[in-house]
Formats: C-alpha cells, structure tokens, sequence
C-alpha cells in the first residue's frame, strides 16, 4: 500500500475519497479498490482495544448477517478473523414482558448458524490489515478539515494536503461532519434511551443461545462469547440508565440476575463482570438524501437504527455490497468504466436499492420499540398474544428467520 506523502495529487490521483476509518469505511475501500478503482481513506485510526485480565472482551460486539459474513468471505477477510473470537448463534429465544415467547433455531432454517457475534475490535484489525496491503488503497491518518466543491471535484482538505477527487464517500457515522459539510445533514430523532454494555463470565453454559427480554420500556439482550461468557446489552430509557451506572458492579449483577423474575440467573448462573459497564445514546433517523452532487452517504452517515435487532453494522456493510453488485454488472461496469465512478447513475441505481432494502428493518425495529413502551389499555395483551401466534406459525417463524439472516 502507498503511504501518505505531502505531494498533492492531480484531480485524477484518486476515483473516490472515503472518509471515516470504521468498519464500513474499510469495507467499502476493498470493495472500490477489489474492483480496480484507487481509492483515498481519510479519518483517525480508531483507539484500540487492548485486553487486560479485568477486560478480556472488546464491550462493544457486533451480530454478524449471512450477508456480511459473505461480503467478509468475498473481501478474503473472514478466514483472517481467529475462530476463538467468533461465536456462532445457533438458537435465539425472546420473551415478551408477560407470556409472549419467540423461539428461532439455525435447524429450522437449514443452515448451521443464525447468526456470529464477534468483537468490534477484532472485525476491525483484521479489515484494518487488509486495507494495508490491498493495492489502490492510500490511508490519510487525518481529520477532514474542510470540504468544497470545485467544478465537478471535491477538495477534500486534511493537515497533510488537499485531494481532489470526483466522488466523496461520508463513512463517518451517526454524527458524521462530512454529510453535514455536503449540506446533507438530517436530524436524528433521540429515544432519550442509553444501551448499556458489559461483558460477564457465566456459571452455567449458553449453549451459543441467544436471549432477549423485553418488559416496559427495556430491552435486555445476552449474546454468548466464546467460552464462559455472555455481553449484556441493555437498552433503557435514560433516567434508568444513569441510575444504573450509578451502581457497584455486584449490585449491577443483582438488577440484571432479577430481569424476567429470575429467568436471566436461572438460564445463566452466577454473573461474574469481567471489565467496567459503559453507556451509549441511542437514536433514529435516515437521511431523505443519500446521493448528491458527488457525496455518497453510507453505513450510520445515511441512516441510524435502535440495536434491538442487531442490524445496525448489517446495513452498512449491505451498502457496501450493493456497491460491490452494481460494479460487477456487466452493463453497469461499462458504463462506469467510460464515466468513471462519478456516473449518476451508477449512485441512483445505489440509492434506490438500499433505501427499498432499508426501510423494512427500520420500520420494524422502531415500530417494536414503539410498541413495547406503549403504556396504552390492552396493549400488553397485544403485542405478547402476537408474539405467541407468531411462535405458533413455523412458516412464518421461518420466513422472520430468513430475513433476519438474510
């Protein structure tokens, strides 16, 4: 891979600029890049994580789709990922907040895992050296500090130089600076909600099951890590979440071994924390536009979920993939190799793609998280009676799965 160096580049050094150096900034280069296209990542190398005996786990873990383990088979990056860090999801149960209960299985959908769990840390190092050694990748360890249109170029202006390049892809999350300098920017509606994460070491096997619980205006979710030990993810509404943080790490245990009327200790044991807790905001919103004058926006830039569903890093590797299918297009592939990556229409086609594959999931994630808070005569009884039906109806069950999966 080249290194930064402080010559500026002419207007044709680069086809696309992707600022933001997280998961889906990387996928899309090796993407752009797999596909002969020479490629600028610009953004600050994420703080790394290094494990120490009181915080062996990255908090932050991701639930990894079909389709992004594919995307991460077809980039050569998901046999570089150690298998002792991946955990298979082989049977998801979920519990309503009286007797409603889903139950889905990987042998009822014919394949050998719904889903994998793995550390946001891991994913990253191994995309992360990837990018390093994939050609037509150059990687700025820099801040995006002004961005203009000149002409049909962007000039995207960093401490180290300027580039001009035709097609500016804003990878640089939930708050992204870049879709703001673009005149993109949307406003995301807050939940006034924190998810809290934390690993714990367990008494009993999970079995690579993984639980939720939803009650009120909460959502509990334990997803197994390899070995003895499960990440808690617990969305709750704010008052609650800062009260909670508040606490010891035993008198954490105690709250969350009661979830359920003791379902949370009788499925797993003793909780023992292996490192501290900590909080994040959660919000929701897609941007009316994801396509304009040159500046694409992709993965939590174009659109931000709630992580009941563990969609949220799904989506944005799906952008890239779209990306990657639309460039493999015999009749497209033409048409961007006479225009370049710069063709509209090539971003159109994107566009309306992901907008339509989008709209499901968000609509259903925030549609239950709506539900599940409504505080409304009957509809307890609603929602935990559909939740029993829906258990009741293997065809249906199966089709939720697939496109779960997906």
């Amino acid at each position: 891979m080249q290194m930064t160096s402080s010559t500026v580049p002419s207007p044709h050094d680069y086809d696309a600029a992707i600022v933001g150096c997280g998961v889906v900034g990387l996928v899309a280069s090796l993407v752009l890049a797999s596909a002969g296209f020479k490629v600028l990542v610009v953004g600050r190398r994420p703080q790394q994580f290094v494990a120490q005996p009181e915080q062996r786990f990255d908090p932050r873990v991701f639930a990894l789709s079909h389709r992004s383990q594919r995307v991460l088979d077809k980039l050569r990056v998901w046999d570089n990922i150690p298998s002792d860090k991946v955990q298979p999801v082989s049977d998801m149960q979920i519990w309503g907040d009286t007797q409603g209960q889903l139950r889905f299985s990987a042998s009822d959908t014919g394949v050998e895992s719904l889903t994998w769990i793995i550390e946001q840390s891991c994913l990253f190092e191994v995309l992360f050296a990837a990018m390093r050694y994939q050609p037509g990748i150059e990687w700025q360890d820099a801040k995006v500090e002004g961005l203009s249109r000149e002409r049909d170029m962007w000039a995207v202006v960093t401490n180290l130089k300027t580039s001009r390049v035709p097609i500016v892809i804003a990878a640089d999350g939930a708050q992204s600076q870049t879709r703001r300098q673009a005149g993109l920017d949307f406003e995301l509606r807050d939940y006034s909600a924190e998810g809290v994460v934390c690993t714990y070491q367990i008494e009993k096997p999970h079995h690579g099951t993984a639980r939720q619980w939803f009650f009120g205006d909460s959502v509990l979710a334990m997803l197994p890590l390899p070995g003895p030990h499960v990440s808690m993810v617990w969305s709750m509404p704010l008052h609650q979440s800062q009260a909670f943080m508040q606490l010891g790490p035993m008198q954490m245990v105690d709250r969350i071994a009661g979830v359920g009327q003791g379902a949370v200790q009788q499925w797993y044991g003793h909780l023992q924390p292996v490192g501290s807790a900590h909080a994040f905001s959660l919000k929701h919103g897609v941007a009316p536009v994801w396509f304009d004058q040159g500046v694409v926006l992709m993965g939590d830039a174009a659109h931000v979920i709630h992580p009941l569903a563990g969609q949220g890093l799904n989506l944005g590797l799906e952008d890239a993939a779209e990306l990657a299918n639309l460039l493999t297009s015999r009749k497209r592939l033409l048409a961007v190799q006479r225009l370049g990556l710069a063709d509209e229409q090539l971003w159109r086609a994107w566009e309306r793609r992901r907008k339509a594959a989008c709209a499901p999931v968000h609509f259903l994630t925030d549609g239950l998280h709506t539900l599940f808070r409504l505080d409304l005569p009957g509809a307890t009884w609603v929602r935990n009676k559909g939740m029993q039906i829906v258990n009741q109806l293997p065809m249906l069950k199966r089709w939720l799965s697939q496109q779960a999966m997906r």
